[in-house]
Order: structure tokens, then C-alpha cells, then sequence
């Protein structure tokens, strides 16, 4: 979160420094995204009594707030948009005693994205850093014995995409990738382990400002 704080702080500093007008925007942006692994590996146990497969991700719905702050050519977008995902696992017993049993966890993070972007014709490219908070999840892996849920106070990622503006309408389709794993915060007698280093997703938004 200090490396973010320090790029906020820089970005505005050369706002002020512009000789030029600035432009500031406040609205809603509402969204779906997709979740995917790049390569997902099994979780084994640790004492071999199973293991869990990442099966599939649902589609997932995003929602918040945004400003748009807007010198010539050049904008500062920051957002705080709550999104939430649902993930599918397979389980799988000892010696084939349970077979590809479908688990389900679903969580929400409040997602903080703080964008630079340019406007070099008709369209917007941008990209910055993303801070993820965890605010609640659900999840059947609290059914088996030494499972613990270990969320990290943030996980930081990095995004960018391409807009296009209609009046006070805006359309963004977005990629992001994370530096944290996926599956860290799964904790199995007092191990931690993860499905993947690289997760990734697509979002598009539809952003109304309204002032």
C-alpha cells in the first residue's frame, strides 16, 4: 500500500505542476469479469488424504465509484470497486475413496485501482497498480479438519485496458494480472499453499459519470 500511496502522491504532484485546466469527473462503474490460471496445480494434503483441484470460476459481478481527473491529453482515473468471484474445486479421497466432489468458495474484495491513462485519439489507453482487500468470503473447505482461511491484509496487482467515452458514458474492457498466488490464503494444518502464481482476469465496465 506505500508504493501506491508514493504513485498517488507523485501523480498529483504533476498535476499541479500543468499549466493547464483541469477537468474532474465523479461516477459509477458496474461490471463483469472473468477469473482464470494460467497453469493451476493440485493441493495435496499433507497427511495424503486428498486433494483439491481448481475446477472452473464463475462469471463475477463488480461494482463502485470512480474519478476521472483530466489534464489535456493526460488522466488520473482512481477507483473503489467491490467485486466479487466464485470458484468451483474438485476434491478428491484417499485411494478414490471420494471422488471429483464439486466444493464451492465465493469471496468479495474491495479493489482500489489507481489508473494513469492518455487519450491519444477518440479512445482512452491507461494501465497502474491495483491493491486487492478481502472484505468477506464463504467457502466448503471449512469442512475438513485443520482447515484455516489466511487472507493477507492486501494482495497488489496491475491493470490496464482501453476506453471509449459517449457523452457522459464510458466503456472499458481491462486485463489484469496479480503478483500474489491464488489459493494463499488456504491454510491445511498449519501449511499454506496455492493453486497458481499467475492469476489473471478480463473485465468490462460501464461507467456513468455523474458529475
Amino acid at each position: 500500500m506505500r508504493q501506491l500511496s508514493i504513485l498517488i502522491f507523485l501523480s498529483l504532484l504533476l498535476l499541479r505542476t500543468e499549466d493547464v485546466q483541469a477537468q474532474f469527473d465523479f461516477g459509477v462503474k458496474l461490471g463483469i469479469h472473468s477469473f482464470d490460471l494460467d497453469s493451476p496445480s493440485d493441493i495435496i494434503f499433507p497427511n495424503q488424504s486428498g486433494s483439491i483441484a481448481f475446477k472452473e470460476a464463475k462469471l463475477g459481478f463488480q461494482g463502485g465509484i470512480y474519478t476521472k481527473i483530466t489534464l489535456g491529453k493526460i488522466f488520473l482515473e482512481p477507483r473503489m470497486m467491490l467485486h466479487s468471484t466464485k470458484v468451483d474445486y474438485t476434491f478428491d479421497g484417499e485411494n478414490g475413496s471420494v471422488t471429483s466432489n464439486i466444493l464451492e468458495e465465493e469471496f468479495t474484495n474491495l479493489d482500489i485501482p489507481f489508473l494513469i491513462g492518455i487519450k491519444p485519439l477518440f479512445f482512452d489507453v491507461y494501465g497502474g497498480p491495483v491493491a486487492h482487500i478481502n472484505i468477506s468470503s464463504t467457502s466448503d473447505l471449512i469442512d475438513f479438519d485443520d482447515y484455516d482461511e489466511m487472507f493477507s491484509t492486501a494482495n497488489y496487482g496491475f491493470r490496464f485496458g482501453v476506453g471509449l467515452n459517449i457523452g457522459n458514458i464510458n466503456v472499458g474492457l481491462e486485463y489484469e494480472g496479480n503478483f500474489s498466488s491464488f489459493g494463499d490464503h488456504i491454510n491445511i494444518g498449519g501449511q499454506r499453499f496455492s493453486f497458481d502464481d499467475k492469476p489473471n482476469r478480463f473485465l468490462l465496465n460501464l461507467g456513468i459519470a455523474i458529475f
